[in-house]
């Protein structure tokens, strides 16, 4: 289940490795990634000025890392939207629910782009603005919930704080 405490953290943690992952193979091949470029020209003129090491990096950052993102962080959101958010958390689970098929959409259109295939191009027009749409909210209610993870430990810890102080004499 989402929920459960286990689920969250190892979906947290996969959610943390794949976002370090981006950082490193950003960093060794200098790449400047086009998952937030919607502009069809702007994609094309920046993979146009990849070196074919840069172009297979990127190729193989999407699909190792970048398919199973918003998987990991989608998932992430949604169980943390779901016990953190009592009732409204379905509602509130929403934006990452959407999110998921539009990055994956993406994600794919990368792809063939990436392997010289640029005439779908014109798709990352429609999916990166709705990925971002999803994506910006879900991340704003993802730490909001965690926010609320936090008190509630606090509000534990020091509930079994007093308990103990009560108990001694």
């Amino acid at each position: 289940m989402l929920t459960a405490s286990r689920s969250l953290w190892t979906l947290g943690l996969l959610y943390l490795g794949l976002t370090i992952g981006f950082g490193i193979v950003i960093y060794l091949f200098d790449l400047h990634i086009i998952d937030e470029i919607s502009d069809p020209e702007r994609v094309l003129a920046v993979v146009s000025g990849f070196s074919p090491e840069q172009r297979q990096a990127h190729f193989w950052m999407t699909l190792v890392l970048d398919m199973p993102y918003p998987l990991a962080y989608g998932a992430f959101y949604i169980g943390l939207a779901l016990r953190f958010f009592g009732r409204w958390g379905s509602l509130l689970a929403l934006p990452a629910l959407i999110t998921i098929p539009a990055d994956l959409l993406e994600n794919m259109v990368q792809l063939f782009i990436l392997g010289g295939h640029e005439q779908l191009v014109w798709i990352k027009q429609y999916a990166t603005p709705v990925k971002l749409a999803g994506f910006i909210p879900a991340s704003i209610l993802a730490l909001v919930a965690m926010g609320i993870a936090i008190r509630r430990s606090f509000q534990a810890s020091s509930d079994t704080d007093t308990d103990i102080r009560e108990i001694r004499p």
